[in-house]
């Protein structure tokens, strides 16, 4: 064989392994980028779901923030804290302006509906007080002497005093609607602890301590 001939078969046998390795390695190398790429397509897949979903999450806490209706503060310069100290203001007006205040504080305001939560507010903050301001313009005598409505015979004094009734009576229904919710999650709990205890295989009396 000659010199030239020996030359290039040594050349072929050098270069043929590398060429394989170096095709080899650069296919690892292409599917190592394609895993990479597909990695990061599922990475930011998730974080955009994972970012709509805590998006959504903060909405709805912002929505409910906005629709959640607040219980009166009932401070010194609230309107129906005014009149309710107004000495103008009839006694017995103010009594039940007092119990009418004394049931809205005691009411458990999460337990009644919006709509009935709404209906309160504004009859306290509201309709009372534009109820006792138009009496109060009236001539007191004109107010507990002439009779405005003929049928029930009431004077403008009557028509008023029913009126606040009709607001306490409701303000009271309200109130015990409240009590009976947090009544019904005592007895829930009550019921809960009981099946408890039997999954348990004892009963409650028995976890009395002596």
């Amino acid at each position: 064989m000659s010199f030239f001939a020996l030359l290039i078969l040594l050349s072929l046998i050098l270069i043929v392994p590398i060429f394989f390795v170096m095709k080899e390695k650069s296919k690892r190398t292409h599917n190592d980028s394609i895993q990479r790429h597909q990695e990061y397509l599922a990475s930011a897949h998730h974080i955009a779901i994972q970012s709509q979903a805590e998006l959504a999450s903060i909405e709805k806490v912002e929505n409910n923030q906005t629709n959640k209706l607040d219980v009166i503060n009932f401070s010194a310069h609230h309107p129906f804290i005014k009149l309710l100290y107004d000495e103008q203001v009839p006694k017995v007006f103010r009594a039940t302006m007092d119990d009418i205040g004394q049931q809205y504080e005691s009411t458990h305001h999460y337990e009644i509906t919006e709509s009935q939560l709404f209906t309160l507010n504004k009859l306290i903050a509201t309709r009372v007080p534009e109820l006792i301001t138009d009496y109060l313009s009236l001539d007191q005598h004109y107010a507990k002497t002439v009779i405005i409505d003929r049928n029930q015979q009431n004077t403008s004094y009557d028509v008023v005093l029913s009126q606040l009734n009709s607001i306490l009576d409701f303000s009271q229904k309200l109130n015990t609607q409240s009590q009976n919710g947090v009544v019904d999650k005592l007895l829930a709990s009550r019921r809960y602890l009981d099946d408890v205890y039997k999954e348990s295989g004892m009963a409650a009396d028995s976890l009395k301590i002596k």
